[in-house]
Protein backbone atom coordinates (compact mmCIF):
# COMPACT_ATOMS: atom_id res chain seq x y z
CA UNK A 1 0.00 0.00 0.00
CA UNK A 2 1.19 3.39 -0.61
CA UNK A 3 0.05 6.88 -0.19
CA UNK A 4 -1.48 7.10 -3.22
CA UNK A 5 -3.91 4.13 -3.03
CA UNK A 6 -7.33 5.36 -3.12
CA UNK A 7 -6.68 8.77 -4.05
CA UNK A 8 -7.35 8.63 -7.98
CA UNK A 9 -10.62 7.06 -7.05
CA UNK A 10 -11.53 9.53 -4.47
CA UNK A 11 -10.99 12.32 -6.91
CA UNK A 12 -13.22 10.11 -9.78
CA UNK A 13 -15.83 10.16 -7.37
CA UNK A 14 -15.88 13.52 -6.74
CA UNK A 15 -15.58 14.76 -10.07
CA UNK A 16 -18.53 12.69 -11.32
CA UNK A 17 -20.44 12.78 -8.51
CA UNK A 18 -21.13 8.81 -8.37
CA UNK A 19 -19.33 5.66 -7.13
CA UNK A 20 -20.89 3.80 -9.71
CA UNK A 21 -20.45 6.21 -13.15
CA UNK A 22 -16.79 6.16 -11.26
CA UNK A 23 -16.25 2.19 -11.09
CA UNK A 24 -17.49 2.75 -15.02
CA UNK A 25 -15.08 5.38 -16.16
CA UNK A 26 -12.25 3.71 -14.55
CA UNK A 27 -13.15 0.23 -15.75
CA UNK A 28 -13.08 -1.49 -12.06
CA UNK A 29 -15.97 -2.48 -9.75
CA UNK A 30 -18.18 0.37 -7.71
CA UNK A 31 -17.21 -2.52 -4.71
CA UNK A 32 -13.65 -1.80 -5.56
CA UNK A 33 -13.93 1.89 -5.59
CA UNK A 34 -15.84 2.12 -2.16
CA UNK A 35 -13.26 -0.39 -0.18
CA UNK A 36 -10.35 2.34 -2.06
CA UNK A 37 -11.93 5.39 -0.84
CA UNK A 38 -13.11 3.91 2.78
CA UNK A 39 -9.23 2.53 3.21
CA UNK A 40 -7.92 6.06 2.16
CA UNK A 41 -10.93 7.80 4.77
CA UNK A 42 -9.30 5.00 7.28
CA UNK A 43 -5.03 6.32 6.61
CA UNK A 44 -6.30 9.87 6.82
CA UNK A 45 -8.73 9.50 10.41
CA UNK A 46 -11.01 11.59 8.57
CA UNK A 47 -14.22 11.17 6.39
CA UNK A 48 -13.91 13.05 3.16
CA UNK A 49 -17.13 11.64 1.44
CA UNK A 50 -20.96 11.96 3.13
CA UNK A 51 -22.92 9.22 1.13
CA UNK A 52 -26.49 8.89 0.77
CA UNK A 53 -28.49 6.61 -1.95
CA UNK A 54 -29.32 9.47 -3.75
CA UNK A 55 -26.06 11.67 -3.88
CA UNK A 56 -22.53 11.95 -3.09
CA UNK A 57 -20.82 15.01 -1.36
CA UNK A 58 -17.83 16.49 0.28
CA UNK A 59 -17.25 17.23 4.00
CA UNK A 60 -14.90 20.04 5.03
CA UNK A 61 -12.22 18.09 5.32
CA UNK A 62 -12.65 16.40 1.73
CA UNK A 63 -13.28 19.31 -0.21
CA UNK A 64 -9.59 20.68 1.65
CA UNK A 65 -8.42 17.24 0.81
CA UNK A 66 -9.58 17.17 -2.75
CA UNK A 67 -8.50 21.08 -3.51
CA UNK A 68 -4.96 19.47 -2.69
CA UNK A 69 -5.15 16.12 -4.62
CA UNK A 70 -6.58 17.93 -7.50
CA UNK A 71 -3.79 19.69 -7.65
CA UNK A 72 -1.75 16.70 -7.92
CA UNK A 73 -3.51 14.90 -10.19
CA UNK A 74 -3.03 17.76 -12.75
CA UNK A 75 0.27 18.50 -12.29
CA UNK A 76 0.55 14.78 -13.28
CA UNK A 77 -1.25 15.19 -16.15
CA UNK A 78 0.83 17.85 -17.11
CA UNK A 79 4.49 15.59 -16.60
CA UNK A 80 2.48 13.11 -18.60
CA UNK A 81 1.47 15.37 -21.73
CA UNK A 82 4.89 16.79 -21.59
CA UNK A 83 6.50 13.46 -21.85
CA UNK A 84 3.94 12.48 -24.58
CA UNK A 85 5.14 15.68 -26.41
CA UNK A 86 8.85 14.32 -25.97
CA UNK A 87 7.59 11.17 -27.56
CA UNK A 88 6.19 13.08 -30.51
CA UNK A 89 9.26 15.44 -31.16
CA UNK A 90 12.31 15.08 -29.53
CA UNK A 91 13.16 17.87 -27.00
CA UNK A 92 16.13 17.94 -23.93
CA UNK A 93 19.56 17.17 -23.54
CA UNK A 94 20.92 14.55 -26.08
CA UNK A 95 24.85 13.55 -24.43
CA UNK A 96 27.21 11.29 -27.34
CA UNK A 97 30.06 10.13 -26.77
CA UNK A 98 32.80 9.96 -29.11
CA UNK A 99 36.24 7.59 -29.51
CA UNK A 100 39.00 10.33 -30.55
CA UNK A 101 41.80 7.98 -31.39
CA UNK A 102 41.17 8.76 -34.76
CA UNK A 103 39.95 11.74 -34.83
CA UNK A 104 35.66 12.68 -34.31
CA UNK A 105 35.37 15.08 -37.41
CA UNK A 106 33.74 11.85 -39.64
CA UNK A 107 31.25 11.18 -36.75
CA UNK A 108 30.68 14.42 -34.99
CA UNK A 109 29.66 15.70 -38.73
CA UNK A 110 27.05 13.13 -39.38
CA UNK A 111 25.85 13.79 -35.33
CA UNK A 112 25.96 17.32 -36.54
CA UNK A 113 23.73 16.78 -39.66
CA UNK A 114 21.01 14.96 -37.57
CA UNK A 115 20.96 17.62 -34.76
CA UNK A 116 20.36 20.22 -37.41
CA UNK A 117 17.31 18.33 -38.38
CA UNK A 118 15.91 18.20 -34.77
CA UNK A 119 16.42 21.79 -33.37
CA UNK A 120 14.58 21.48 -30.22
CA UNK A 121 17.29 19.14 -28.97
CA UNK A 122 20.52 20.06 -27.58
CA UNK A 123 23.47 17.79 -28.24
CA UNK A 124 26.20 17.42 -26.11
CA UNK A 125 29.29 15.42 -27.98
CA UNK A 126 31.88 14.18 -25.28
CA UNK A 127 35.22 12.96 -26.52
CA UNK A 128 38.10 11.08 -25.05
CA UNK A 129 40.61 8.54 -25.99
CA UNK A 130 38.98 5.62 -24.47
CA UNK A 131 35.71 4.71 -24.62
CA UNK A 132 33.62 6.62 -22.40
CA UNK A 133 31.53 4.83 -19.01
CA UNK A 134 27.84 4.98 -20.52
CA UNK A 135 26.12 4.87 -16.96
CA UNK A 136 28.83 6.36 -14.98
CA UNK A 137 28.85 9.37 -17.48
CA UNK A 138 25.61 9.58 -17.85
CA UNK A 139 25.47 8.84 -21.82
CA UNK A 140 22.80 8.59 -24.10
CA UNK A 141 24.52 6.84 -27.08
CA UNK A 142 28.15 6.17 -27.72
CA UNK A 143 30.03 4.53 -30.95
CA UNK A 144 32.72 1.72 -30.66
CA UNK A 145 34.81 0.00 -32.38
CA UNK A 146 35.49 -3.81 -32.89
CA UNK A 147 34.00 -6.85 -30.70
CA UNK A 148 31.71 -5.33 -27.65
CA UNK A 149 32.47 -7.14 -24.70
CA UNK A 150 29.94 -5.56 -22.02
CA UNK A 151 27.30 -7.92 -23.01
CA UNK A 152 24.98 -5.66 -20.20
CA UNK A 153 24.61 -2.81 -23.05
CA UNK A 154 22.90 -3.02 -26.05
CA UNK A 155 24.92 -2.26 -29.67
CA UNK A 156 23.34 -1.99 -33.39
CA UNK A 157 25.76 -2.33 -36.29
CA UNK A 158 26.12 1.02 -38.48
CA UNK A 159 29.43 0.14 -40.39
CA UNK A 160 32.49 -0.32 -40.63
CA UNK A 161 36.41 1.25 -40.04
CA UNK A 162 38.44 0.23 -42.77
CA UNK A 163 42.07 0.65 -41.79
CA UNK A 164 44.91 0.62 -44.96
CA UNK A 165 48.87 0.49 -44.81
CA UNK A 166 50.46 3.33 -46.38
CA UNK A 167 53.79 5.86 -46.25
CA UNK A 168 55.23 8.58 -47.99
CA UNK A 169 56.45 8.08 -51.74
CA UNK A 170 59.91 8.61 -50.44
CA UNK A 171 59.89 6.05 -47.85
CA UNK A 172 58.64 2.86 -50.40
CA UNK A 173 61.18 4.40 -52.61
CA UNK A 174 64.21 3.78 -50.05
CA UNK A 175 62.88 0.83 -48.53
CA UNK A 176 60.31 -0.98 -50.81
CA UNK A 177 56.59 -2.04 -50.30
CA UNK A 178 55.89 -5.05 -48.34
CA UNK A 179 54.32 -8.20 -50.21
CA UNK A 180 52.85 -9.89 -47.17
CA UNK A 181 52.34 -9.66 -43.43
CA UNK A 182 56.00 -11.60 -42.76
CA UNK A 183 57.66 -9.04 -44.47
CA UNK A 184 56.49 -6.01 -42.42
CA UNK A 185 59.33 -6.69 -39.78
CA UNK A 186 61.88 -5.56 -42.37
CA UNK A 187 60.20 -2.12 -41.99
CA UNK A 188 59.60 0.84 -39.46
CA UNK A 189 56.12 0.14 -38.35
CA UNK A 190 54.03 3.21 -36.53
CA UNK A 191 51.71 2.13 -33.93
CA UNK A 192 50.32 2.85 -30.75
CA UNK A 193 51.53 1.64 -27.23
CA UNK A 194 50.15 -1.80 -27.81
CA UNK A 195 52.43 -2.66 -31.01
CA UNK A 196 49.96 -5.12 -32.86
CA UNK A 197 48.43 -4.28 -35.73
CA UNK A 198 45.44 -6.07 -36.83
CA UNK A 199 44.02 -7.96 -40.32
CA UNK A 200 41.30 -9.52 -41.85
CA UNK A 201 41.54 -12.70 -41.94
CA UNK A 202 39.21 -15.90 -43.26
CA UNK A 203 38.61 -16.47 -39.25
CA UNK A 204 37.71 -13.30 -38.39
CA UNK A 205 40.92 -10.63 -37.53
CA UNK A 206 44.72 -11.73 -37.01
CA UNK A 207 46.44 -9.60 -34.44
CA UNK A 208 49.76 -9.14 -35.88
CA UNK A 209 53.06 -7.94 -33.47
CA UNK A 210 55.20 -5.19 -35.23
CA UNK A 211 58.43 -2.96 -34.66
CA UNK A 212 59.21 0.33 -34.89
CA UNK A 213 60.66 3.66 -33.71
CA UNK A 214 57.32 5.39 -32.89
CA UNK A 215 54.58 4.80 -30.91
CA UNK A 216 51.42 6.98 -30.05
CA UNK A 217 47.50 6.17 -28.67
CA UNK A 218 46.62 9.21 -30.66
CA UNK A 219 45.93 8.45 -34.47
CA UNK A 220 46.39 12.03 -35.30
CA UNK A 221 50.23 11.92 -34.17
CA UNK A 222 50.45 8.49 -36.15
CA UNK A 223 49.63 10.14 -39.04
CA UNK A 224 52.39 12.97 -38.09
CA UNK A 225 55.08 10.36 -38.13
CA UNK A 226 53.58 8.96 -41.50
CA UNK A 227 53.85 11.95 -43.23
CA UNK A 228 56.79 12.62 -41.95
CA UNK A 229 57.93 9.87 -43.84
CA UNK A 230 59.38 8.08 -40.54
CA UNK A 231 57.90 4.71 -41.25
CA UNK A 232 54.24 2.67 -42.18
CA UNK A 233 51.24 3.15 -40.41
CA UNK A 234 48.24 1.90 -40.24
CA UNK A 235 45.33 3.98 -40.18
CA UNK A 236 41.92 4.68 -41.49
CA UNK A 237 41.26 5.54 -44.88
CA UNK A 238 38.40 8.48 -43.95
CA UNK A 239 41.10 9.38 -41.49
CA UNK A 240 44.02 9.95 -44.46
CA UNK A 241 41.78 10.54 -47.18
CA UNK A 242 42.98 13.72 -47.84
CA UNK A 243 46.95 12.71 -47.97
CA UNK A 244 45.77 9.69 -50.27
CA UNK A 245 44.17 12.09 -52.44
CA UNK A 246 47.64 14.50 -52.82
CA UNK A 247 49.82 12.18 -53.54
CA UNK A 248 51.08 13.21 -49.44
CA UNK A 249 50.71 9.28 -48.72
CA UNK A 250 50.35 6.18 -50.71
CA UNK A 251 48.56 2.97 -49.74
CA UNK A 252 48.49 -0.55 -50.02
CA UNK A 253 46.02 -1.98 -51.96
CA UNK A 254 46.76 -5.50 -51.91
CA UNK A 255 43.56 -7.76 -50.33
CA UNK A 256 45.85 -8.80 -47.36
CA UNK A 257 46.90 -5.00 -46.32
CA UNK A 258 43.16 -3.98 -45.14
CA UNK A 259 41.39 -4.70 -41.75
CA UNK A 260 37.99 -3.86 -41.76
CA UNK A 261 36.51 -2.59 -37.91
CA UNK A 262 32.78 -2.92 -37.17
CA UNK A 263 31.53 0.23 -35.95
CA UNK A 264 28.36 -0.10 -33.07
CA UNK A 265 25.83 2.92 -31.66
CA UNK A 266 25.99 1.31 -27.85
CA UNK A 267 23.14 2.52 -25.54
CA UNK A 268 22.03 1.30 -22.10
CA UNK A 269 18.86 -0.36 -22.77
CA UNK A 270 16.18 -1.83 -25.22
CA UNK A 271 12.93 -1.20 -23.46
CA UNK A 272 11.27 2.51 -23.94
CA UNK A 273 13.94 3.94 -25.18
CA UNK A 274 13.28 7.97 -25.75
CA UNK A 275 12.36 9.55 -28.91
CA UNK A 276 15.39 11.12 -29.49
CA UNK A 277 17.67 7.86 -28.82
CA UNK A 278 15.43 5.62 -31.06
CA UNK A 279 15.70 8.68 -34.06
CA UNK A 280 19.75 8.89 -33.72
CA UNK A 281 19.71 5.37 -33.82
CA UNK A 282 17.95 4.44 -37.10
CA UNK A 283 19.83 8.07 -38.72
CA UNK A 284 23.07 6.24 -38.18
CA UNK A 285 21.94 2.78 -39.10
CA UNK A 286 20.34 4.77 -42.50
CA UNK A 287 23.30 7.25 -42.86
CA UNK A 288 26.21 4.57 -43.00
CA UNK A 289 26.28 2.55 -46.23
CA UNK A 290 28.15 -1.23 -44.72
CA UNK A 291 30.74 -1.09 -46.70
CA UNK A 292 34.74 -1.37 -46.57
CA UNK A 293 35.94 1.46 -47.89
CA UNK A 294 39.13 1.19 -49.94
CA UNK A 295 41.70 3.85 -51.00
CA UNK A 296 41.06 3.78 -54.67
CA UNK A 297 37.11 3.27 -54.23
CA UNK A 298 34.61 6.49 -54.30
CA UNK A 299 33.00 7.34 -51.58
CA UNK A 300 29.30 7.45 -51.11
CA UNK A 301 27.99 11.06 -52.46
CA UNK A 302 26.42 11.66 -49.21
CA UNK A 303 29.73 10.93 -47.27
CA UNK A 304 31.52 13.59 -49.30
CA UNK A 305 30.72 16.71 -47.12
CA UNK A 306 31.95 14.56 -44.36
CA UNK A 307 35.48 14.37 -44.84
CA UNK A 308 36.75 17.25 -47.76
Amino acid sequence: MTPWDGVHEFVQVVEIGSFTRAAENLGVSKSFISKQVTDLENRLGVRLLQRTTRQVSLTPEGEVFYRQCREMVGAFERAQNLVSEMQEKPTGLLRIALNNTYGVEFMATAVAEFASIYDRLTVEVVTSLTDSDLVGDAIDVTIRYGQQEDSSLYARPIGHQSFCLCATPAYFRKFGKPTNLAELKEHNCLTNRTGYWQFNSTGGTMKVKVNGTWKCDDGSGILAAARCGLGLAQLPVIFVRKELRTGQLIALEEPWTFYDRDVWVVYGHKQNLSLKVQLLLNFLTQRFQKTHQRPEQPLPEDWQDMVD
